[in-house]
């Protein structure tokens, strides 16, 4: 099993070629302090990942455009945004004065965390998260949420202090705390304030639906028949939602596990096409090329000289 370190510092390289500094504690978190990237040079955060670990990310200053479980969003100062294991990002650039921090999360760490503050959480705070991965903060707020940062960074740096483990859980717990009440100041304390219109909902089952299961099922009628709505009417909702076609959702998101898949060395070209339940290695290679402009063989050599 890879050691959360080179997680940690996989994620890192893999966004931002280690600018900025790296704080890592005990193999369970690590802080992010980024400032002074410069903007859009790095060709391998254009390809996909999928996450080993959860995050956070509060920026300072400047933008920085991402796509999250097939979805594009831009983050600007005072917005916070929270990943979780297997989100997908890609297409990650940011503007020459982004300046942000992120925490990583080590699964085990998250789980202890959650499980020690689940009497205190948003009722449908997941629900929120998943569908609003993107929250936008006051000044005040940001201001607080990056000042707890800065103190647990103060905490992994300080080795020597006895109590230092309990003091940097209990500040990511604050932590948790304080974004929890702005997502109640701004969607409501209780379940029934909680309102996603049905398109809304409808979509994001299809997506969470597609992010489980494209690599195997490539068509409408399957996610249309397992969302209890006939095809024409899931195509429908999903074009009021976004202005694309359901079958463009599912194209998308089976070419970006192809792409997480190539990317991985000694994975073949037939191995990938098998895993995608594509009938043979020519149907993979003419999908692939249709999307992307390029043969499964192009791209991953492309990816062994980057």
């Amino acid at each position: 099993m890879q050691e959360m370190t080179e997680i940690f510092n996989s994620v890192f390289h893999h966004c931002y070629q280690g600018a900025g500094a790296l704080h890592v504690f005990d193999d369970q978190l690590a802080v992010l302090q980024l400032e002074g990237i410069p903007a859009n040079e790095n060709s391998a955060a254009s390809y996909p990942i999928r996450l080993k670990i959860s995050s956070l990310m509060v920026v300072a200053s400047g933008e920085m455009s991402i796509t999250v479980d097939y979805r594009p969003y831009t983050l600007k100062k005072n917005m916070v945004m929270q990943l979780a294991v297997n989100n997908i990002i890609e297409n990650i650039s940011h503007s020459s004065d982004f300046k942000a921090c992120q925490i990583l999360f080590s699964p085990d760490l998250r789980t202890e965390l959650l499980s020690q503050t689940i009497a205190f959480r948003m009722p449908k705070s997941n629900l929120l998260k998943r569908n609003y991965p993107i929250h936008e903060l006051t000044p005040d707020e940001s201001d607080i949420i990056q000042w707890r940062i800065k103190h647990i960074v103060k905490y992994i740096n300080n080795t020597q202090h006895f109590n230092r483990t309990p003091i940097i859980k209990n500040e990511v717990i604050n932590l948790q705390y304080e974004l929890d009440n702005s997502r109640r100041m701004k969607y409501g304390s209780s379940p029934e304030e909680i309102v996603l219109l049905r398109n809304e909902t409808l979509c994001e089952q299809f997506r969470e639906l597609l992010l489980e299961k494209c690599n195997q099922h490539h068509d409408v009628s399957y996610y249309a028949r397992e969302l209890c709505v006939t095809p024409d009417y899931l195509s429908r909702m999903v074009r009021e939602y976004d202005g694309q076609s359901a079958m463009k959702w599912i194209s998308n998101a089976v070419v970006t596990e192809a792409k997480i898949l190539l990317r991985i060395p000694h994975k073949t070209i037939n191995e990938v096409a098998r895993e995608l339940n594509f009938p043979d290695q020519s149907t993979f290679g003419k999908f692939f090329k249709r999307y992307m402009g390029e043969s499964p063989a192009a791209f991953k050599k492309k990816l062994q000289v980057g």
